[in-house]
């Protein structure tokens, strides 16, 4: 064998070998900073030992689930206009849809790095994990038919868009969802909203859900701050309102949505929240931080081990599982019947 070829492979399997240590360091850092850092202090003086979660309560997606349903549902894109740009979404249409009925809507928000082809790719170039998910919950009965959007937090390409203009859009991105989304997608597909009219659609918020996976997640706590009279169902998955690499920041989270609450003239009866994070996820403490907030307003929020809605909010941890959207298929499984469930 050749001497370049030999000390090439030799080179190679050092760096191999490097790398895996780095790995098994870092793997083994994330751990122990996930076991010692403690939670965000909050003004709500809540107590870090009231942990309200079920362990490890969290099924796999079957693998059944993935294979393409005998009946699927379709994918199509709309563009609509914001203030500053215009912008496009990628709507879940379930099987035999059909402008004649009613259905559910979800609107899906992804992380930091996502774009409206997150979730569900494009028409042209779909990605069937989630899709197959949808339509074999459907198929099998676990959901009742809904449409699913999956929305663009950015204005522009992520690439292209600096830290100042991504702290604006966060600030005005629940009332771009709001002003702009939700009439655009429901003035075109039929939901139970019976115009796109500020009344009409407050009337039909009980057949309207936005869940988010880790900055989606933060958006979807801000979602229920600024238009919990717009959606009635909530799923924020790994992570909470405050930056999860800053743990000691102070909070006022549980106040903030308390608040919402009050304002809105609403009751623990006109909300459901169901979260989810991994126990090894970055997140891990930011959204146990909120879940312990929140549990200072018991007359608002309360707590349910189930999964049912004998209570307004549950709460769910995965064991071992780091911070990842091929995570977030999993949580929706398991949140998605919660809410429409037949």
């Amino acid at each position: 064998m050749d001497k370049k070829k030999i000390a090439f492979k030799s080179l190679f399997k050092v760096f191999s070998k490097v790398i895996a240590v780095l790995l098994a360091v870092l793997a083994v850092w994330l751990l122990l900073v996930r076991m010692i850092m403690p939670l965000p202090e909050s003004d709500a003086k809540f107590s870090a030992d009231r942990d309200y979660d079920i362990s490890d309560a969290i099924e796999d997606v079957p693998d059944e689930y993935f294979k393409k349903a005998k009946n699927g549902g379709t994918l199509e894109s709309i563009t609509y206009k914001t203030v500053v740009c215009e912008k496009r979404a990628i709507i879940y249409l379930p099987p035999n849809y059909n402008d004649k009925k009613q259905y559910d809507i979800i609107y899906f928000q992804g992380g930091a790095n996502s774009t409206e082809e997150t979730y569900f790719g494009t028409p042209e170039n779909p990605k069937p994990r989630f899709i197959n998910m949808l339509d074999n919950l459907i198929a099998n009965g676990r959901i009742k038919p809904i449409i699913a959007v999956c929305a663009n937090f950015y204005n522009k390409p992520r690439s292209e868009t600096g830290v100042g203009e991504m702290l604006n859009s966060y600030q005005s991105y629940s009332d771009e969802i709001r002003s702009y989304l939700v009439p655009a997608v429901e003035s075109r597909y039929s939901t139970y909203a019976k115009s796109t009219s500020e009344a009409d659609l407050v009337a039909s918020r009980t057949h309207r859900a936005f869940g988010g996976y880790s900055m989606g997640a933060a958006l979807t706590w801000n979602m229920f701050a600024d238009n919990l009279d717009y959606f009635y169902y909530f799923i924020p998955n790994c992570g909470g309102m405050q930056n999860p690499y800053t743990p000691h920041l102070k909070t006022n989270a549980g106040a903030k949505l308390n608040d919402a609450v009050i304002k809105n003239g609403y009751t623990a009866n006109d909300f459901f929240i169901y979260s989810t994070v991994g126990t090894l996820d970055i997140t891990f403490n930011s959204t146990r931080c909120i879940i312990n907030d929140l549990k200072n307003y018991p007359e608002n929020f309360v707590f349910t081990q189930e999964n049912t809605k004998n209570g307004n909010i549950t709460f769910k941890t995965k064991a071992l599982k780091f911070h990842g959207f091929g995570n977030a298929t999993m949580y929706y499984y398991n949140s998605l019947p919660a809410i429409f469930g037949k």
